[in-house]
């Protein structure tokens, strides 16, 4: 047995090339992953602060928005998350112009009309991710707002 034949049967050998091969591929794999369960993390958190905000304003329409605190509480206890009703729900003036509300302390509308009467509702959470990934910006406070017309 010569030296050729011994390094031409070692390098005809791929009994262990698979294993190299996925031993490679294991990190990237892994950090694409992490990074899959953080972009899902991030959608499923903005869904239930966008739910908790709705469940505020759902109260305030069942309720006539006399209690904005009880609107606050209703926000806080939407969801399994931590959400604050931050800044606190309050009561606002708004006429309708084009497709959005134009906050107003007078007692008619610029188009004529009068002011209607709003319970404006805000929710927010804090979003921390698996990995700090520094290339990517992903927010850390998740935001919702709902408005709604009580009288």
């Amino acid at each position: 047995m010569s030296i050729s034949d011994t390094i031409s049967r070692t390098l005809a050998d791929r009994s262990g090339a698979a294993g190299v091969e996925f031993a490679l591929m294991l990190p990237p794999l892994v950090l694409f992953l992490i990074g899959v369960v953080d972009v899902g993390s991030l959608a499923y958190q903005q869904t239930e602060v966008s739910a908790a905000a709705h469940a505020g304003a759902l109260y305030a329409i069942r309720n006539g928005g006399s209690s904005l605190t009880n609107v606050a509480s209703a926000v806080t206890s939407a969801t399994p998350l931590t959400v604050q009703a931050t800044p606190a729900p309050q009561q606002v003036k708004a006429c309708v112009s084009g497709s959005s509300l134009v906050a107003t302390s007078g007692t008619t509308c610029a188009g004529g009309g009068t002011p209607g009467t709003y319970i404006q509702v805000n929710a927010q959470a804090t979003f921390t991710p698996m990995v700090a990934w520094s290339g990517l910006s992903m927010p850390s406070t998740l935001t919702a707002q709902a408005m709604v017309r009580t009288q």
